[in-house]
């Protein structure tokens, strides 16, 4: 080997580093963002959970006098960090927002709670105090960190009221009673949340890393000159390769639910059909989106930069691998301008919840908007182009 011709190689190499001075940046730069991003991002706990109180106990006078509420300790020692809490009056108008989303769970404590506590210490019964528990089992992440922090508050308070009032904690007992919605935990797993995110993220990383590649070769060759001055407009040559990429990403949706229901046995309670749709409309926006970055590259190996634009913030902030209420508070504002979180949580509502289109089209519209907005400015990019 001529070490001289080896080194003359690897200067060469460097120099187009030298010429080119964001792709210098963005091999320096890019390496440090994503550490501090992930590093930052990843792990947290989830923040600001809706849930529903009912609080029906009605307390008890001690016959030292002494005012107890049991149930008003608990929610007090509930973390304010983890749940925002919502009181409600009835069981049915708190079931409809769960039903509905607007709530992770209910927390129902019954008008007996704090007196069956007290009667089952101080005369030997055998009451139990029951807390009445409908949590939202589609997300177990979060449905785990819910009923955690309840366990957590359940703690504290016997330890504060029991010794206060010299009640060892296992002649007071209390229980919690849960019910599931959109599913039971022995049926829902971890599979099941995380396939929704990994067939929407699979879909848009080939789209946008192909329409970019793709869209900047066929510029250098001279290919998309060749189209912009042949009888055809803008508009159809930008919509012809849309509905390409939305029959890709037809074909790719089949491919990757047939594994998932195959090999792991994933949960499907709404319509595959809608789900497809979903996917499809999710892989035409980000062919939009590849082509209008595509405009900003002189060469593949420019395009190839912006992927990481497109694939890290999705990863971290989007709700792909973890909640997005996991995020540090920071973050999340920036979650609800990335498409794929709308993506995510429509694929998981129709695939965990069963929800039809009367309940995702809040995510269907922004999805639809956004293929709208990138198709359209790709048009009009072309015709100032040209």
């Amino acid at each position: 080997m001529n070490m001289r011709r080896t080194l003359a190689f690897t200067k060469r190499s460097l120099m187009q580093f030298r010429h080119d001075k964001r792709t210098l940046a963005f091999v320096l730069i890019m390496p440090l963002v994503m550490m501090l991003v992930f590093g930052y991002a990843f792990g947290g706990d989830p923040k600001d959970l809706d849930i529903a109180i009912i609080n029906d106990d009605m307390g008890m006078t001690t016959p030292t006098g002494m005012e107890l509420s049991f149930a008003d300790a608990i929610i007090g020692n509930l973390d304010d960090e983890t749940y925002v809490i919502h009181y409600y009056d009835d069981w049915d108008t708190a079931k409809l927002d769960l039903q509905e989303a607007e709530v992770w769970a209910i927390f129902a404590f019954p008008a007996n709670f704090t007196s069956n506590m007290f009667m089952n210490f101080a005369m030997n019964g055998t009451e139990t105090s029951i807390i009445e528990v409908d949590i939202d089992d589609s997300n177990p992440n979060l449905a785990g960190s819910l009923m955690q922090g309840l366990q957590d508050a359940l703690v504290e308070t016997q330890e504060e009221l029991m010794i206060q009032l010299n009640i060892p904690p296992d002649a007071a007992p209390m229980s919690v009673q849960t019910s599931k919605e959109y599913g039971d935990a022995m049926e829902i797993e971890f599979i099941d949340y995380f396939a929704p995110g990994i067939v929407s993220y699979s879909i848009i990383m080939v789209t946008v890393m192909i329409s970019i590649i793709l869209f900047v070769g066929e510029r250098r060759e001279g290919t998309l000159q060749r189209l912009l001055v042949s009888p055809a407009s803008e508009s159809e040559i930008v919509i012809g390769y849309a509905m390409a990429f939305g029959v890709i990403g037809l074909l790719q949706s089949i491919v990757i639910l047939s594994a998932a229901i195959l090999v792991f046995d994933i949960n499907i309670a709404g319509s595959v059909f809608l789900a497809l749709f979903v996917i499809i409309i999710l892989a035409i926006g980000h062919q939009g989106l590849g082509l209008l970055l595509s405009s900003a590259a002189k060469n593949e190996l420019q395009a190839i930069q912006f992927i990481p634009l497109i694939v890290f913030p999705s990863v971290l902030l989007a709700g792909l691998f973890w909640p997005v209420q996991s995020i540090p508070r920071i973050l999340q504002p920036l979650a609800h301008i990335i498409p794929l979180k709308y993506g995510i949580d429509a694929e998981r509502s129709i695939m965990l919840r069963g929800w039809g289109v009367a309940e995702v089209w809040p995510e269907l519209t922004i999805l639809i908007l956004f293929a709208i907005l990138t198709l359209s400015a790709t048009i009009i990019l072309l015709k100032k182009r040209q």
